[in-house]
């Protein structure tokens, strides 16, 4: 049995804290679903057990051949399975480490900061979401990159144009574009010293694992792509949650210690990442008593496995106080994201840094939201402070 959806951007009623009525009614159905991607079918499976089938289990392939993906490139690792997959993933895996990530914690909070005293000086009513959720993350990924400002600029316009294209050309065209740009980076960076990820990647001589230009700009790529928008659109979404349920702010407020749980709290119940990477079936496999053939394309719901009732009790209730669970905001398996370390950092200081600074900050309209198919967040913040 399967269910037919055909979502595209969700309804305008939508609770902006709930999963996809489509993706729901396949977890409440116990089946699998279906739909229609740039004109390709998918399967979507929405069940944590399922989600982990489908990202652990050999039979469902990052790498196997799909029309929806564009070109295979080098280095481009969320598109490889192991071994090859695992050789990139240990060139970065000494930068993405939690020990490399709460060493930057004073760093991410100092930005945070000149963030704040913007957003002072704009006054009560200013917007959150360009001055501080994007703002913040992108000046911690250009120093963890060692990139300028103008260089993170220019690549993140790149990325946004991407993820906003309607269709399958448009979006290979501008991804040939953005790779192009990267490359020329990469170059640049050889002829630079630096210790920063970006110029290492580039660095021919780095013990035993050596990248070439391409490798190097496909594993940048990928980190990139990973990471930027949905970290910033996360910061965004998690700020809101705090603002909205007054009670579970008081909560961290008079328990700071509880902030480790509100954050992973925060990243199981916000459904910003509605939708996993694609994998290929490379061989029948049944699931839910139905047949998924090789070549079909694989779509886990990761925002919709946080909800499973059979791993998380009472999943629709936003809880700071809820005991620390494995949740799936940042993937499964050997493709769960490397940055998660430094995206729970940001977070957190993003939080508690606002709340320390604007002790009554609150909410000051409505919070449209960015509908997207992929991912989900508040696309304008406002907030005041101060007497009523």
């Amino acid at each position: 049995m399967s269910t037919d959806t055909h979502e595209g951007t969700p309804p305008a009623g939508r609770c902006p804290f709930a999963i996809q009525d489509g993706h729901r009614a396949i977890l409440e159905s116990g089946t699998v679903g279906s739909f229609d991607l740039f004109g390709v079918k998918h399967w979507l499976v929405a069940a944590a057990e399922d989600v982990k089938l489908v990202t652990n289990d050999p039979r469902f392939s990052s790498a196997a051949p799909s029309e929806m993906l564009p070109d295979r490139r080098p280095g481009w690792f969320s598109g490889m399975d192991s071994p090859e997959h695992n050789r990139y993933r240990q060139k970065i895996a000494g930068d993405f480490t939690l020990r490399a990530a709460r060493k930057r914690e004073d760093f991410v909070a100092e930005a945070a900061d000149a963030c704040l005293d913007d957003i002072e000086a704009a006054g009560p009513g200013t917007d959150l979401i360009p001055g501080y959720a994007k703002r913040l993350p992108s000046l911690v990924i250009n120093a963890l990159y060692g990139l300028t400002p103008e260089e993170g600029a220019v690549l993140e316009a790149r990325m946004r144009d991407i993820t906003g294209s309607a269709d399958l050309d448009s979006v290979k065209t501008l991804t040939d574009d953005f790779f192009g740009h990267a490359l020329r980076l990469v170059r640049a960076k050889r002829d630079e010293r630096g210790e920063d990820l970006l110029h290492r990647l580039a660095s021919a001589d780095d013990g035993e694992i050596s990248l070439s230009d391409d490798e190097a700009t496909g594993v940048f790529a990928t980190l990139l792509f990973a990471g930027h928008d949905s970290v910033q659109q996360m910061v965004g979404y998690c700020l809101y949650a705090l603002l909205s349920h007054p009670e579970q702010q008081a909560a961290l407020r008079a328990r700071p210690e509880l902030v480790d749980n509100a954050v992973e709290e925060m990243l199981r119940f916000l459904p910003v990442n509605q939708m996993g990477v694609p994998r290929v079936c490379v061989e029948d496999v049944d699931v839910r008593g139905v047949r998924i053939r090789a070549g079909d394309n694989v779509i886990p719901l990761y925002s919709t496995a946080n909800r499973d009732p059979e791993v998380f009790p009472q999943p629709d209730t936003f809880d700071v106080t809820r005991p620390l669970e494995g949740n799936f905001a940042f993937g499964h398996g050997i493709h769960k994201c490397p940055g998660q370390h430094i995206a729970r950092v940001l977070i957190k200081v993003a939080c508690l840094r606002l709340f320390e600074r604007f002790p009554d900050v609150r909410l000051a309209g409505d919070v449209p939201m960015n509908e997207g198919l992929g991912l989900f967040s508040p696309a304008e913040l406002r907030v005041t402070w101060g007497a009523a």
